[in-house]
């Protein structure tokens, strides 16, 4: 029964996509087109650049199905007064405790980027930076408040059920991709500028905990799943490059424009398909190999939020510092990526684990624990 299930394989899967967004940071400087918003190293690198489009691609639908199931398993196992009180402790707190960290830090830190100069000041512009997944997920919350005293109604109208069922429950969900892509399209960008398109991300992962039949299937056909979803990925990757195509001056600069645009439009289904198939993938295939718990496991598990939160300041900080040397881009890339992790585990351990922040970030199931 899903009721009684720990399910080992999704918190890990969860971690590792918090964890990801190291590696997604740290490319940032080395992806051309980008030098608008982001410090760049006088070096592009195309590895680099595949490496970030393709996690990019799946990594934030991943994370709002996986919040939308674990939620459902919550209130399911609780309450929704439980859920209630546990989002706005571990989500509330958290955005006001970081988003003052961010404020101070990040300002000069990517000024030091752009100028190589350090200049310490404090500037909300920008803001929230990488925390606007955890406001997409209190939008949620505050929605669900709006909308739960009508909760037994919707039970009640077979509508919702049937809508239900073809959009959320599908094994190939088509009208959820065309959704999101239409939703997508309206705001003209990501996900971060879009809360109505994430929260059908995490109506998905909501839906997928309900249905304990179609959990299995994903599970048991993750290979399929995954490779429908690594071939959808590479005609993305394809098309994205080429939409940034040296065409050699034969096409006049609007041409160009309205080209990009284009390429913009035909590529954005194609990424929303291949970012729930790459998702049910991964889903299934930890869901299937992981079973146990695991000490070391539960301790980069559970460190991922912290990981979260606090690796951009030093991500930044090292990469660009970086800019300095003549290494090769990838060089760069894995020293920024393997020294924030080295920063970020050892600050938990030393800092975070056995404290109730540690406990704020991770609930109180293992709390000052003195293992890994």
């Amino acid at each position: 029964m899903m009721s009684n299930k720990r399910f080992h394989g999704l918190d890990a899967l969860r971690g590792i996509a918090m964890v990801l967004g190291i590696v997604l940071h740290a490319a940032l400087p080395y992806v051309p087109g980008l030098e608008i918003i982001w410090p760049a190293n006088d070096q592009s690198s195309s590895v680099i650049t595949i490496i970030f489009q393709f996690i990019h691609m799946w990594r934030m639908p991943l994370f709002f199905i996986l919040a939308g199931f674990f939620a459902r398993l919550l209130i399911d196992r609780k309450t929704w007064n439980k859920w209630l009180t546990n989002r706005v402790l571990r989500i509330g707190i958290p955005i006001l405790i970081f988003s003052p960290v961010m404020a101070i830090t990040l300002p000069w830190i990517y000024m030091y980027g752009w100028m190589g100069e350090i200049n310490v000041k404090f500037s909300i512009e920008g803001y929230p930076h990488h925390l606007w997944f955890l406001w997409h997920l209190l939008i949620f919350v505050l929605i669900s408040c709006a909308i739960n005293p009508l909760n037994s109604f919707f039970k009640k109208i077979q509508l919702f059920k049937f809508l239900n069922k073809i959009i959320f429950q599908s094994k190939f969900p088509l009208i959820l991709i065309f959704s999101i892509t239409f939703l997508i399209l309206l705001s003209e960008g990501e996900l971060i500028l879009n809360p109505f398109a994430s929260s059908l991300y995490f109506l998905l992962g909501y839906s997928l905990y309900k249905d304990l039949q179609y959990f299995q299937f994903i599970v048991l056909h993750w290979k399929k799943y995954l490779l429908i979803g690594l071939i959808i990925s590479c005609l993305f990757l394809i098309l994205e490059n080429f939409r940034y195509y040296d065409f050699n001056y034969r096409l006049s600069p609007q041409e160009l424009k309205d080209f990009q645009g284009l390429m913009w439009l035909v590529n954005q289904p194609i990424k929303v398909t291949g970012a729930i198939f790459i998702s049910f993938a991964f889903i299934g295939l930890f869901e299937s190999k992981i079973t146990q718990f695991n000490s070391l496991g539960r301790f980069l598990s559970d460190s991922a939020y912290w990981m979260y939160l606090i690796h951009l300041p030093i991500v930044n900080l090292i990469g660009f510092y970086l800019f300095q040397f003549k290494f090769v881009p990838e060089i760069k890339f894995l020293i920024s990526i393997f020294a924030t992790l080295f920063i970020s585990l050892l600050t938990y351990k030393l800092f975070v684990r056995s404290t109730y922040l540690g406990i704020l970030l991770n609930g109180n199931k293992y709390p000052f624990t003195k293992t890994l």
